[in-house]
């Protein structure tokens, strides 16, 4: 019984060991193996996309639109905004107090609120009958840039009275500049 039981414990052991290391040294060559066909695969796909079989006619072309100021902000200001609210959560996920909780919890609710207060004065200028504007609010301040070719002070007031309302910002502490 004695040799049953070491024998057992020390070979099945071992032999689990072996197996396992043996399955993870498989699963990585496979997927090394796997990586290297797929990439080749994609750089035969790129050399294929690139031959042109009919020529195009001039009419058919349809011009490249250039990338719009507004659209670019708005698109680097979201993403910023999501990575920062990533990291809030994780420390969240990772506070080590309540308190550290608290405050990223707080910082995540000022984001929302100050992305929810950009949106409104932006759609509140656009209806004004403006084509488009972006809002950036900043603790004590708030910026638009409007897009137009110029702006007349009566439109900088319609713009400036919205932000006031909507952000609580006195008029001094808000600037407006035109963009076309």
């Amino acid at each position: 019984m004695k040799v049953i039981s070491v024998f057992s414990l020390n070979k099945i052991g071992k032999m689990a060991v072996f197996i396992v290391a043996a399955g993870i040294l498989s699963l990585l060559v496979s997927g090394a193996w796997n990586f290297t066909q797929d990439m080749r695969q994609v750089r035969a796909d790129r050399s294929n996309a690139m031959q042109v079989t009919k020529p195009v006619a001039p009419d058919q072309v349809v011009p490249a639109m250039a990338p719009d100021f507004f659209t670019e902000y708005r698109l680097e200001r979201d993403k910023i905004r999501s990575e920062r609210s990533d990291l809030l959560r994780e420390a969240i996920k990772n506070a080590k107090t309540d308190e550290a909780k608290q405050q990223a919890q707080e910082v995540i609710l000022k984001m929302t609120l100050e992305k929810q207060r950009e949106a409104e004065m932006e759609n509140l200028i656009k209806a004004k009958g403006f084509t488009d504007a972006l809002v950036f609010v900043r603790d004590n301040s708030v910026s638009a840039v409007v897009k137009t070719t110029s702006l007349t002070r009566e439109e900088v007031v319609q713009v400036a009275e919205v932000i006031s309302r909507i952000a609580g910002v006195k008029p001094e502490d808000i600037t407006v500049s035109a963009k076309p």
